[in-house]
């Protein structure tokens, strides 16, 4: 068998140039979307629409698998090139999703050869609409994560006008943590809203300050879908519902114990103190016994993000585990490179592995990285982190149980902290 290489793997072309999707694959899709949404309620809400016609910048919030087929039909009859991560297209097909108008990219990479493809599309394929997520991860908790300081000088930079799909009831469907019993499964399926905005026209795009922009771009794209659930009083009860909420909620919000959490069925449970919490069917929790400290679960995702700030800026942060590592170099296989070892603290990422028979030290410095991808239990080979560089992509499965969502926590509080310090 010839012995792979760093120079053997075959690599993405992140510079070819996207394509336009053609009639007869376009109207598939829509096709595949509406089967997707079967038997679900679901409504589309436009605001300053009038005359909007491709070319334009959508950005939509990102909350399950459900995003692409809503957007879909929310859109219909546009076709829309997008932005989509590389693990995305290794699992379609490279050959497909070239078709269907994708452009591939590493998470939390900056590359020019993305923006060079954006504004083809907008320059050379005048009816497709040039959409992105710039949370650029599915929301773990159902709130907006972080947004990337530069979406006013990118809708700048493409001159056209800028859109806005906030989409609702996709992450009950499928909230990240609880794939494994998925919500749209069950009799109570939760209706799935996407409401589209037309947030400047081009005319106001090239008036405007990119700073304005991006400061009502954020405004725009700020959404709580356990909020929204009670608001609309929309009762799921599916009998798995916290079923590896523990994922999400790794910290006892009464003793603080980490890793300790177990949830199954309708309850979250710690392992040190004993408290349990019921997930009632509106989304909230509520202790069986005591004080509730969070019923809201974005609270409670909160207080998690608050101590982890608190470790950060304190020093105190410090995480080092034996990993598995693979390696996804272009968009058609995985590589496996057996066990590393993964040190992150307030400077940043350190793995140290094998990667292709060679001896491999990768570093990201905490303020090159402003983000990193996690997947829950990913194809049931565990958790993952996709930690990429220019031309690799490393996913690393830690040994410890439920540290992904702290790791991420810590990701975005480590950047915070090197710009608070440039700022100084």
């Amino acid at each position: 068998m010839k012995k792979v290489t760093k120079e053997s793997v075959k690599r993405y072309d992140f510079a070819k140039k996207v394509k336009r999707i053609g009639l007869p694959l376009f109207l598939l899709t829509v096709i595949v979307a509406k089967a997707g949404l079967r038997g679900r309620k679901f409504t589309v809400i436009k605001n300053n629409t009038e005359g909007l016609k491709p070319p334009y910048l959508l950005l939509g919030t990102h909350l399950s698998f459900f995003d692409l087929n809503t957007l879909v039909l929310a859109l219909y009859p546009h076709r829309i090139n997008y932005v989509c991560a590389l693990d995305a297209i290794r699992d379609h097909g490279e050959w497909l999703m070239r078709r269907l108008g994708v452009i591939g990219k590493r998470k939390f990479v900056a590359d020019v050869r993305l923006l060079k493809n954006m504004k083809y599309s907008v320059d050379k394929l005048p009816d497709c609409v040039m959409a992105m997520y710039p949370e650029a991860k599915f929301s773990l908790d159902g709130t907006t994560s972080f947004i990337p300081s530069t979406m006013g000088k990118l809708a700048k930079f493409l001159d056209v006008p800028v859109v806005i799909a906030n989409m609702h009831g996709n992450y009950l469907s499928q909230p990240q943590w609880n794939t494994e019993h998925k919500f749209d499964r069950t009799k109570d399926r939760p209706p799935l809203v996407t409401e589209i905005t037309q947030l400047f026209t081009r005319e106001q795009v090239r008036a405007l300050d990119k700073d304005y922009i991006q400061s009502k771009i954020e405004e725009a794209l700020q959404y709580d879908e356990f909020r929204w659930q009670k608001e609309n009083n929309i009762v799921l009860n599916n009998p798995f519902r916290a079923s590896n909420l523990n994922k999400l909620l790794y910290k006892c919000a009464h003793c603080g114990t980490e890793g300790q959490m177990t949830g199954e069925g309708v309850t979250l449970k710690c392992g040190a103190c004993g408290k349990t919490w019921e997930m009632t069917e509106l989304g909230e929790l509520r202790a069986l016994s005591g004080e509730t400290e969070y019923s809201h679960i974005p609270d409670w995702f909160d207080f998690q993000q608050a101590c982890v700030a608190e470790e950060v800026r304190s020093g105190k942060y410090y995480f080092e585990d034996e990993v598995r590592v693979d390696t996804l170099p272009g968009a058609t296989k995985f590589y496996s490179h057996g066990k590393g070892r993964l040190i992150h603290d307030v400077n940043g990422f350190r793995l140290e592995c094998t990667a292709y028979g060679e001896p491999t030290v990768v570093e990201w410095k905490g303020y090159e990285i402003d983000g990193v991808h996690i997947e829950y239990d990913y194809k049931r080979r565990g958790d993952v982190l996709d930690i990429s560089t220019y031309n690799e992509s490393y996913w690393v499965y830690p040994s410890k149980r439920d540290v992904i969502t702290k790791i991420s926590l810590a990701t975005d509080e480590i950047f915070k902290y090197h710009c608070e310090q440039r700022q100084r």
